[in-house]
């Protein structure tokens, strides 16, 4: 009996030890996965963001507002609230052939990670559609 008192009193606190090293591991892993997860969120986003407003600026009829507002509807849909968002050609017309929507998402704007831990990277997307005819 003596012997089995000071086995478990060589290992008093062994499991707050272990906890104590291996808890900030676990919390870091999944902080890490949702951060990554979310920049993948809003990488697919900003596609899908600037195909739909190249798909509205391709109609007959349309406006550079009318984009803007198709693009911002789907990245505010995923909670990106820092955006830019350019058109080309500026001023439609019924000779405008292509449509070109480009979309710029800083990440540091869009995230809880520290700025000095992600540096400064941007996501961009680009689509640019033919116009349609009548």
């Amino acid at each position: 009996m003596k012997n089995n008192r000071n086995v478990k009193s060589k290992r008093r606190g062994a499991l707050t030890v272990e906890v104590a090293i291996c808890l900030p591991i676990l919390f870091l892993t999944m902080f890490s996965l949702y951060e990554l997860t979310r920049a993948n969120m809003i990488r697919h986003a900003i596609e899908s963001a600037a195909y739909e407003g190249a798909r509205v600026g391709i109609l007959p009829g349309t406006t550079e507002e009318r984009i803007f507002d198709s693009a911002a509807f789907i990245l505010g849909s995923v909670g990106v609230s820092d955006f830019e968002i350019t058109v080309t050609p500026e001023d439609f017309g019924p000779t405008t052939e292509n449509v070109r929507v480009d979309i710029a998402v800083p990440f540091r704007g869009n995230t809880s990670i520290p700025a000095y831990v992600v540096g400064d990277p941007t996501f961009r997307a680009t689509c640019e559609l033919s116009r349609e005819a009548l």
